[in-house]
């Protein structure tokens, strides 16, 4: 029986691998492969209980449900903003969008490995134009690139899973995090003996929460297709002082509303809090006239005051999720370096002596592949550390936040850059750090996120651990090579360029991406980073962990103190900008019920706010299927 799920599991990662750059090739915003609580892979088992209620065809046990579950969400994390539209801009796009006033050709492209890029100027040419007549798609072309991406891919992936079998116990068995996004597959995979319909389906509350979003998405629909205009719009805004940026975006987006109303009030009280107190401080910045000597790294905070502040917070919280595990940890280790039969480990997906050699072999491969395309072997070290502290703190703040999407405020790019004298960075350095701008900078998924929620789902099946490896790194292969051909084959079929002026056209394939690449690198290479700019980083990073520390202490010693530390370093983050209105909501909604009602109904009333969180993903499929059908442009489920 788990043969047929893994076989559906493949057939499914394809699918979903294709899905999102054919949409975008359709002018449809995918949405589907954008973020850590992967709808597709909701949707599609959510499909499969439905069927399985009409059927007995479609009977699957639990563990088969949750390993078709894991795959999917493997294969949600490549197929577009977690990858493979920003590598596409980095291969080819660079080479298109070179000309003699930007100079990249010359600034850039000469400088770097060939292997990196697309060579062929006809091959760059019609993936944006389109084949000329008689013309066949040069897929070879794409190989090297492709290739070597896939490895740097593939070698981070293996990290990520090592990194996360290590953390699994201390994270769900000691610590007994919530996982917010994980808690809907859960619940709807429940069943009672000898039925088939799931233990979710037979609450009231779930359906009157299902409904309730369902109606309101379709009302608006059919009035922006009739009048142009949606009947209900809940996007507002709230300016105070729009002059010095004192402004909020009032949001109440339903799935944050969902699974916020999960998750504890202290930490749903530290994200909407520190938010409003970091906008507080930036408008103070402007009042004052208060800037930090030059630019803001980009996909960053509002200031880089900010930006690195935040930074220091993150690197804070990473140090004390290490020290807090460190017992366990020393116990990985010694199982690994000794063997210690005493230390069972049968339960993780890798043995812990695959878990930590494969961490350091693989960080050490990492340093250098990033060597090899021009970085110097202490700049990649540096850089790596950067980017552990980035992907394990946004790891924990979304497996306890429960936040679909979350960004750093400062990447492991703007870290390096901006902490490190130019001269030990050097200009080969600068255009190696700019080039991991597919993987390393936009993060609205991930391969380590991902599958720390995946060990969440372990503890509810009978599927073996190893298995489960196995499972995921299948799906992340045949998503990776599925994506690429479909970015490639519909490109060369319809000219990247005529999706100009289409959902997300522009930012693709318009050079959007291309120049956020180039514009990663250029400013360092024609600029190098003054003392005093270097200093004032180190200055508010330092600021940003000092804080942090008080805030851990305060939280870690105290029972009384209602403010957790998790949501300080993401507080200027864009997507905590956009979606503190819905936690404040899920926080005051919480409150109010726990006061009046108790925890009876609490727990009743998380059936509702579970139907709404499923809805809204059944509105994005049933959206896109009415706008491919009918041909429209209609997008009423913003997220």
């Amino acid at each position: 029986m788990k043969k047929r799920a893994f076989i559906l599991g493949i057939i499914f990662s394809i699918f979903t691998a294709v899905l999102d750059p054919y949409l975008v090739f359709k002018g449809l915003p995918g949405r589907f492969g954008w973020e850590y609580w992967a709808p597709a892979a909701i949707f599609l088992i959510f499909f499969i209980l439905i069927l399985s209620c009409i059927t007995k065809t479609f009977q699957f046990d639990k563990s088969e449900l949750l390993l078709i579950f894991v795959m999917v969400s493997s294969a949600s994390i490549l197929p577009s903003y977690g990858l493979m539209h920003f590598v596409i801009a980095e291969v080819a796009g660079l080479k298109y969008f070179a000309t003699s006033a930007n100079q990249w050709e010359e600034l850039i492209l000469s400088k770097m490995k060939p292997l990196l890029f697309v060579q062929d100027p006809n091959s760059v040419k019609w993936f944006f134009e389109g084949l000329p007549p008689g013309a066949t798609i040069p897929y070879f072309s794409w190989f090297k690139p492709l290739g070597f991406t896939f490895l740097t891919v593939l070698t981070f992936s293996f990290l990520s899973i090592c990194i996360m079998s290590i953390f699994r116990k201390q994270w769900i068995e000691k610590e007994r995090l919530i996982y917010p996004l994980m808690v809907l597959p859960l619940e709807m995979v429940k069943k009672e003996e000898g039925t088939r319909v799931p233990l979710l389906f037979k609450e009231g509350f779930f359906w009157v929460g299902f409904i309730f979003v369902f109606l309101f998405f379709l009302s608006n629909w059919l009035s922006l297709v009739i009048t142009g205009q949606v009947l209900l719009n809940l996007r507002k805004g709230l300016i105070l002082s729009e002059r010095f940026g004192f402004y909020f975006v009032l949001n109440p987006d339903f799935p944050i509303l969902g699974f916020s109303y999960l998750i504890p009030r202290s930490v749903s009280l530290s994200l909407w809090l520190f938010l409003i107190l970091a906008t507080a401080e930036n408008s103070l910045f402007n009042i004052m006239g208060f800037r930090l000597p030059g630019m803001n790294p980009p996909l960053a905070g509002r200031t880089a005051a900010s930006t690195f502040q935040g930074g220091g917070a993150m690197i804070v919280l990473v140090i004390f999720l290490f020290w807090r595990a460190r017992k366990h940890i020393g116990m990985c280790v010694r199982k690994a370096f000794t063997g210690d039969k005493n230390i069972d480990d049968s339960c993780e997906i890798l043995p812990y002596k695959v878990s930590v050699w494969g961490a350091i072999i693989s960080f050490i491969l990492m340093a250098g592949i990033l060597k090899f395309i021009g970085m110097p072997w202490i700049v990649s070290f540096i850089f790596l550390l950067f980017v552990m502290v980035t992907f394990i703190g946004l790891t924990r703040i979304v497996c306890q936040t429960g936040l679909p999407s979350a960004q750093t405020q400062c990447t492991a790019s703007a870290y390096t850059t901006n902490l490190l004298p130019p001269n030990i960075v050097t200009d080969s350095g600068y255009m190696a750090i700019g080039y991991q701008h597919s993987w390393s900078v936009t993060m609205r998924t991930s391969v380590m996120t991902t599958t720390g929620h995946i060990l969440k789902l372990q503890e509810e099946s009978t599927i073996s651990p190893r298995f489960l490896f196995v499972g995921i790194i299948t799906a992340i292969f045949v998503s990776y090579f599925a994506s690429a051909w479909t970015h490639i084959h519909l490109a060369y079929k319809i000219g990247a360029l005529n999706t100009v002026g289409t959902w997300f056209g522009e930012r693709i394939f318009g050079g959007g991406l291309t120049y956020e690449v180039a514009n990663s690198i250029l400013p360092n290479l024609q600029s190098p980073i003054a003392s005093e700019v270097v200093l004032s980083r180190w200055l508010f990073m330092g600021f940003g962990a000092l804080i942090m520390c008080i805030l851990v202490f305060l939280h870690s010693k105290f029972l009384w103190w209602p403010i957790h530390y998790i949501g300080f370093p993401i507080s200027d983050s864009s997507c905590l900008r956009r979606w503190w209105f819905a936690i404040f909501l899920a926080w005051l909604i919480k409150g109010l019920i726990l006061k009046f009602g108790g925890t009876n109904v609490y727990r009743k009333s998380v059936f509702f706010f579970l139907g709404v969180v499923l809805s809204h993903i059944t509105w994005m499929v049933v959206e896109t299927l009415l706008n491919l059908i009918f041909k429209k442009s209609a997008f009423v489920a913003w997220f």
